[in-house]
């Protein structure tokens, strides 16, 4: 027989899961699904993008991933600050690490990747002949093929053998400095305990050093030097091609004086390099220098060329295309430059203020400004401006570097582009607005939320959001009012952007 003291006990445990199960129900009910906006930034985010598009955010920014759609392509992933990894089309990628220093990249057949100073690879496959790479790395390692099936390597500075490697076409050595053989356009050249001695023949004639007691480097048809306990003596014959009217010759007892003509211009040089004096009455031109490097002065009309220098307190110059001036440098700097098919100005006042501003022949213009360390108004890429503060980097426009630093410090950060899309974003993204054509977003983390859209038969809306989406409602520009289902932890508006109608 049942007691009725369990009886009652059996009633309330039976009301307890009822209850549980009821409460289960309602909160699974309530719940954001994953195709809907979430926000618990800084922990963690997913928002729907304006133009297209998905992110999600955790870590207040440190882990981020971005599709292409809902449920989409990842097209980035990222790690700051450490990594940060972009898909492109056909199989193309990029990946930047520990940037500036570290970069890999997969374009079509090329594959590159470096991590500076310590490794740098490349490779390329070939429809003709045999795929080639190159690779260098510490401690001194060079380990290359060529598109002939040759196979090249080298541990500097035990021995080896490199091609096209800084200027030359071929380096060969053993124990550098005792034996290193170089190649250069048909010119050979053989060092023994470099740079001591040296004997060069091939193309040009030959050559030889004794180094610092004497030598001559000569290459026919072009130049004929000698020196002789170097640097004290030296004698240059240059352009030998040029003839007799127009050829170059110099000579020096270093570091007393030095003499050098060109055809019409003549140069000295006096205490080297401390004072000079040169002239060219056929051109116009003449500079002297008292003393180099802290005042120098140069008019070269054919050319249009100027300077004047009292450095450090004042410099101007105009030549090339450039006209700059300097006041107290390195502290103030403004320069006007012209292109083939833009001109571009700047201004620098170190450093606080960075300004430059680029306009194309067909009118499209580019700027950044920069007020360190407060704010920079970044319009590098066109139909692209980048507002942020504070700007802590105090580097010249480096993107990439901000793309993988500066969300630590921003406070706040914007994007506009001409399309009319719009994106901000506060410190740690605890507030973000996705803005486009068809719709305005706007979340602070836990708090508000809002939606305007237009709904399929034209209405426009405005979504609300209240309490981690335990409150939400939509109201009509008809009047309408609708309570919406509680959508945990919210906002819970559908990651798929709905589409305006832009018929009149």
């Amino acid at each position: 027989m049942t007691r009725p003291h369990d009886l009652r006990t059996t009633l309330r445990l039976r009301c307890l899961l009822l209850a549980l199960y009821l409460g289960l129900c309602l909160v699974l009910q309530a719940c954001a699904s994953t195709r809907e906006e979430r926000n618990l930034a800084p922990f963690y985010s997913e928002h729907s993008r304006a133009g297209g598009g998905v992110e999600q955010e955790a870590l207040g920014g440190a882990v981020r991933l971005r599709h292409d759609a809902p449920g989409g392509t990842l097209r980035q992933w990222a790690l700051r600050p450490l990594v940060i990894r972009e898909k492109g089309e056909q199989g193309n990628w990029l990946m930047r690490y520990l940037t500036p220093f570290g970069r890999a990249e997969r374009n079509g057949d090329d594959f590159s990747w470096y991590l500076l100073p310590v490794t740098m690879y490349t490779s390329q496959k070939r429809e003709q002949g045999e795929d080639t790479y190159t690779l260098f790395t510490l401690p001194g390692i060079y380990w290359s093929r060529t598109d002939d099936g040759r196979t090249l390597r080298a541990w500097f500075p035990f021995g080896g053998v490199l091609e096209r490697f800084l200027s030359y076409d071929r380096i060969e050595f053993v124990l550098f400095p005792i034996w290193v053989r170089t190649e250069r356009a048909g010119r050979e050249t053989t060092h023994v305990l470099w740079p001591f001695f040296s004997k060069s023949s091939g193309a040009g004639g030959p050559g030889w050093r004794v180094w610092p007691l004497v030598g001559r480097n000569r290459y026919e048809g072009r130049y004929d030097r000698w020196f002789f306990l170097w640097p004290l003596f030296q004698w240059e014959h240059n352009r030998e091609w040029a003839g007799e009217q127009r050829d170059e010759r110099s000579w020096m007892a270093f570091p007393l004086y030095g003499y050098k003509r060109a055809g019409g211009y003549r140069a000295h040089t006096l205490l080297w390099p401390f004072f000079g004096w040169s002239s060219d009455p056929e051109q116009g031109f003449w500079a002297w220098d008292a003393p180099w490097p802290f005042v120098r002065m140069l008019e070269n009309p054919s050319q249009d060329e100027r300077r004047r220098r009292v450095w450090p307190f004042y410099s101007h110059y105009r030549g090339d295309g450039m006209e700059s001036t300097w006041y107290m440098w390195p502290f103030y700097n403004h320069s006007y430059e012209e292109y083939p098919d833009a001109v571009r100005t700047t201004r620098w006042v170190l450093p606080l203020w960075q300004e430059w501003h680029r306009q194309a022949d067909g009118g499209e213009q580019t700027a950044y400004r920069k007020l360190w360390p407060l704010a920079e108004v970044d319009q590098g890429e066109p139909g692209l401006r980048r507002t942020a503060f504070p700007a802590l980097n105090p580097l010249w426009r480096m993107p990439e570097v901000d793309e993988m630093y500066a969300w630590i410090w921003e406070l706040y950060a914007r994007e506009e582009r001409e399309n009319g899309i719009r994106r901000e974003r506060s410190w740690l993204g605890l507030y973000r607005r996705e803005k486009d054509a068809d719709e305005d977003r706007f979340s602070i983390s836990g708090l508000l939320s809002r939606r305007e859209w237009q709904d399929p038969v034209g209405i426009e809306r405005t979504d609300t959001s209240l309490l981690f989406g335990l409150l939400r409602w939509s109201s009509g520009s008809d009047g309408s009012l609708v309570l919406l289902r509680p959508a945990l932890p919210g906002p819970g508006w559908p990651l798929e952007r709905a589409v305006r109608n832009k018929a009149p």
